[in-house]
């Protein structure tokens, strides 16, 4: 019997990241250096997705990008497809991988609390930039991603991509990948 094993992404996949990151009322730390201006400018920023302006490892930017986040990443609501999804899995015998691009060194501890919260099953939590390369190293054929770049590009590696259509992947490249609306299209297909 193959093994069954699949790889899951957290954010916008799992929960509603986004929808959080955008209704998120973050109030200035006067205690901080940040005149209201400039975190209001950051706040924007951080809520359009803007890289980090510079090559620096920490800044006062990072630093409130991680706050805000970390905050989102508690808030955030599980999708209730999704909890039953994961569910399922763990009933019908399958590794579950939850694989995200979050920074585990310092959210480690809030994100396995939020899945134990919402009754989320999972026997590994690991960060990774190219969650393509992570699925090939590991032998996983199966990924569920919102991201463009694994959605695009996972195919032509072996990986079969599944992802929650969402209104930014209406432009996106051609592609091997299947969108769905609910978890209950990934069970019936993984189920094949």
């Amino acid at each position: 019997m193959p093994r069954k094993i699949i790889a899951v992404d957290l954010d916008d996949t799992l929960n509603d990241f986004s929808a959080t990151l955008r209704g998120i009322d973050f109030a200035p730390d006067h205690a901080s250096a940040l005149s209201d201006e400039t975190f209001e400018s950051y706040m924007h920023r951080i809520r359009s997705n803007a890289p980090e302006p510079t090559d620096l490892l920490s800044t006062d930017y990072s630093y409130l990008r991680y706050r805000v986040h970390e905050q989102c990443y508690r808030q955030a609501r599980a999708r209730r497809d999704a909890i039953a999804f994961m569910q399922w899995l763990r009933h019908d015998g399958w590794q579950i991988v939850i694989c995200t691009y979050r920074d585990l060194r310092r959210a480690n501890t809030c994100t396995r609390e939020w899945l134990g919260i919402n009754g989320i099953p999972f026997d590994h939590l690991f960060m990774a930039r190219n969650k393509i390369v992570f699925c090939k190293l590991w032998g996983i054929e199966h990924l569920v991603d919102d991201d463009e770049f694994n959605i695009v590009h996972g195919s032509r590696y072996g990986v079969k991509v599944f992802y929650p259509i969402s209104e930014r992947h209406i432009a996106m490249a051609p592609n091997e990948a299947t969108g769905f609306t609910s978890f209950e299209d990934v069970t019936r297909w993984i189920q094949k």
